[in-house]
């Protein structure tokens, strides 16, 4: 037995290096000086070290992406200034504009930590011309675009058979200005964000918003017209009670009640020294003295029954009077001598009867040419405003009108404006 013993030694010693080499499938040797511990050591294949044992690759998914989910519309109060509105649900996305504290959102969605939100009021988005033609588009998945520049942001995308209503982009004529499509959605972070109601809260809030807003643009314009005209013949006192109208009727709307209130006082400051240099070109300067603080008593006192009891003009009737006193002024430029009856009076020999029912047009888009459309079996006619009659009360109703053709601003449609009804 011990000569068998020494016969395997020998034999074992006597191997090859390389072939106890680390690579062999059932030997592993840290050194070729290292011993075996025993002979049945040797008849076990040896494992491999644990650190050397194979790992199989983890999978790592990629977290899945964050969609839109739908949530119940509702009117979001906006609770810090200068809150951002971006473009897409993420801090780094491209800031669309800043809203203010207590501004209003129409909340549709939310991702993540965002609401989406539909577009703010007046915004405009841009869609090249040559894809619309008679406000249909003529094309698919044709970009909508924040800027009219083939470099600015997509906003949406439109397809063939859409309907827009739009106007001729001023900055670039190859771009027509329209509206942001529905389907379009904006983010604000949820944190800025106070649910104070449904989705009619912020329709209604504005509406009353865009109604003042055309309100103290137009007596703002009349106003300058107004006192352009030699003092004889100013007449303030339909611009007074727009202002006090809007300081009466939109007390809960505390920046215009204060731009209506600065715009009054200027008013009557600059009628105030219109009619001082009126009074100084017939009277001496003392007497001037005391019949200026007169007048400056008289003007800048506040009756407010006055606001109350003329009411007559409707919102939408006082909002066109800009325009046409703009017309007649420049018909009195060739007809000198003469007053605005007579204005109306040539106007209305060159009147048209127009008939069919009255709707009131009620679509959020610029220099829309009138506030109601004439139908003939849901085909529309043409638009028509008036500052003579109340339009409102005829809504619903087949009329025959007579109207004076005006500007229809590049709209599909003849606009009228309406003398009388026939």
């Amino acid at each position: 037995m011990s000569k068998l013993i020494n016969y395997i030694c020998g034999a074992v010693i006597s191997m090859p290096l390389a072939y106890l080499s680390a690579d062999s499938e059932q030997f592993r040797l840290t050194s070729p000086a290292q011993p075996f511990a025993s002979l049945e050591s040797l008849q076990q294949p040896l494992l491999p070290a644990p650190q050397e044992l194979p790992v199989e690759a983890k999978h790592v998914s990629a977290a899945p992406p964050v969609v839109e989910m739908a949530v119940n519309p509702f009117t979001g109060k906006i609770r810090a200034k200068k809150v951002r509105v971006r473009l897409n649900a993420d801090l780094e996305s491209r800031i669309i504009k800043e809203l203010d504290k207590n501004d209003l959102v129409s909340v549709v969605g939310e991702k993540g930590d965002f609401y989406a939100v539909e577009a703010p009021m007046n915004m405009k988005a841009f869609i090249f011309r040559s894809f619309v033609l008679d406000n249909v588009v003529e094309g698919n998945h044709v970009n909508v675009r924040l800027y009219p520049d083939l470099e600015s942001s997509v906003l949406g995308h439109l397809n063939s058979g859409d309907q827009v209503q739009g106007a001729i982009c001023a900055e670039n004529p190859k771009w027509l200005e329209i509206g942001v499509p529905p389907s379009v959605h904006f983010y604000v972070a949820k944190e800025f964000v106070e649910n104070i109601g449904g989705p009619e809260v912020r329709i209604q809030m504005d509406k009353r918003k865009e109604t003042v807003e055309q309100m103290l643009d137009n007596t703002a314009f009349l106003s300058k017209t107004e006192l352009r005209k030699p003092f004889a013949e100013i007449d303030i006192e339909r611009i007074q009670h727009t202002y006090k109208k809007v300081m009466n009727d939109y007390a809960d709307l505390p920046e215009y009640v204060e731009q209506a209130h600065n715009a009054l006082v200027g008013l009557q400051e600059d009628y105030l020294q219109k009619r001082i240099a009126f009074l100084e070109a017939k009277a001496n300067q003392s007497d001037i003295s005391n019949e200026a603080t007169l007048i400056r008593e008289e003007i800048v006192a506040f009756d407010a029954s006055d606001a109350v009891n003329e009411s007559k003009p409707t919102d939408k009737m006082l909002l066109w009077e800009p325009i046409e006193e703009a017309l007649y002024l420049n018909w009195a430029a060739i007809h000198e001598d003469h007053n605005m009856q007579e204005y109306y009076e040539e106007q209305k020999q060159m009147a048209t009867c127009i008939s069919g029912i009255l709707e009131a047009y009620a679509a959020p888009v610029k220099n829309k040419p009138g506030d109601f459309i004439l139908k003939d079996k849901d085909m529309p006619l043409a638009y028509i405003y008036s500052t003579k009659l109340n339009l409102q009360e005829m809504v619903g109703k087949k009329v025959t009108l007579l109207g004076v053709e005006r500007p229809n601003n590049n709209f599909a449609f003849p606009a009228y404006f309406v003398i009388a009804q026939e």
